[in-house]
């Protein structure tokens, strides 16, 4: 019984591999057919494969460019310029061994893998020294910037839902273009929209300021383009049908597919709790918002000016700022504070702050 039970578990061990090339060999085949993906030539790939064997294998071009986009970055950074930081990402190289490493991990080029591993991260520390430099002379130099944490730096210090989207498209559009000859023109623009050194360069601005927050949420925003990146590249190079070429069977479901998938899963979930807790705030603060406003007496001409919501101890404590010709008395406050209660169905704290207003009649 017991030998009966375990042909049987070798046998399901043997039918699990099979059944993944089959169902992965099928879904490329409905992919192409469908939707029009022309398969590759060998010799086609073959000069993708040494192409990005080169671009895995950086000298000190690539180095040089890393720090020419890194220095452009950080400069458009403190000038709060979006338009030189577009620049800084068209010079960006970092996408190269980027798909370097998602194309050695799925063919299985080991000393490819390690080569493009060490490019990114060497570019990775250049970026970040470079900026934190930078940033820390600027804002100490007789005639440097005022010391304001520019918008262009705050926008790279939150990642959300949608980037990881963009992500994903752009690292997707990268390998199908680098893949066909004809279509190199589209890489300056997948660049643009898969930003990878402007994040660098924050880490970098945040280092410069000992900014933890400005770190985390750089850094968060980086390593989710580049796991998005990295997961669509080796994807769609393997619709494409590059893979190890140890065997000509149909190739089952990639186990470094597998592991980016699973670090996606990690980064994408956090990033979903995030974004849902940004939308309750903001749904929060506008209808507090709504109901001050509609609710301040009219007798005292007063405007909403300010509205801070925070939750403490599971308690939500609003603080409103109000410019008026005279403060509320205490019913008035009472009565409002009852409107915010039955509207947000939640108990509440108010604080009501009044900026004094002088009304003058010509």
């Amino acid at each position: 019984m017991d030998e009966k039970i375990s042909q049987s578990q070798e046998r399901n061990k043997q039918e699990k591999p099979r059944l993944s090339r089959k169902i992965w060999g099928h879904s490329r085949h409905i992919f192409r057919k469908y939707l029009g993906m022309p398969s590759l030539t060998e010799t086609r790939k073959t000069i993708v494969l040494n192409d990005l064997i080169d671009a895995s294998s950086p000298e000190i071009d690539f180095f040089i460019l890393v720090f020419f986009a890194a220095g452009i970055a950080t400069f458009g950074l403190i000038a709060d310029s979006s338009v030189v930081t577009i620049g800084a990402q068209l010079v960006d190289p970092l996408m190269s061994p980027i798909l370097g490493f998602s194309i050695a991990s799925l063919t299985g080029l080991k000393r490819m893998y390690k080569r493009a591993i060490i490019a990114v991260v060497k570019g990775i520390l250049l970026a970040i020294i470079l900026s934190a430099a930078i940033s820390f002379l600027t804002y100490r130099l007789p005639l440097g910037e005022a010391a304001a944490i520019p918008h262009e730096v705050l926008v790279r210090t939150t990642a959300t839902p949608l980037d990881l989207g963009i992500a994903l498209i752009g690292g997707a559009a990268a390998a199908y273009a680098l893949a066909h000859p004809r279509l190199d023109a589209a890489l300056p623009g997948v660049a643009i929209a898969t930003a990878l050194m402007p994040p660098l360069c924050t880490i970098g601005y945040g280092i410069a300021f000992m900014s933890g927050g400005i770190i985390l949420g750089a850094a968060l925003q980086f390593f989710t383009n580049f796991s998005a990146i990295s997961f669509a590249a080796i994807l769609t190079f393997a619709l494409l049908g590059f893979g190890p070429k140890k065997t000509k069977q149909p190739r089952g479901l990639s186990r470094s597919i597998t592991v980016t998938a699973v670090m996606l899963l990690g980064i994408g979930i956090p990033l979903v709790i995030l974004a849902w807790s940004t939308m309750k705030a903001d749904r929060l603060n506008t209808r507090a918002n709504q109901v001050i406003t509609q609710n301040l007496p009219p007798t005292a001409e007063a405007q909403l000016t300010d509205l801070d919501i925070t939750t403490v101890s599971g308690e939500t404590e609003i603080t409103a700022t109000i410019r008026a010709v005279r403060p509320l008395n205490t019913r008035e406050t009472e009565a409002l504070k009852q409107s915010l209660t039955e509207h947000l169905e939640q108990a509440i704290i108010l604080r009501v702050v009044t900026l004094p207003m002088q009304v003058l009649d010509p």
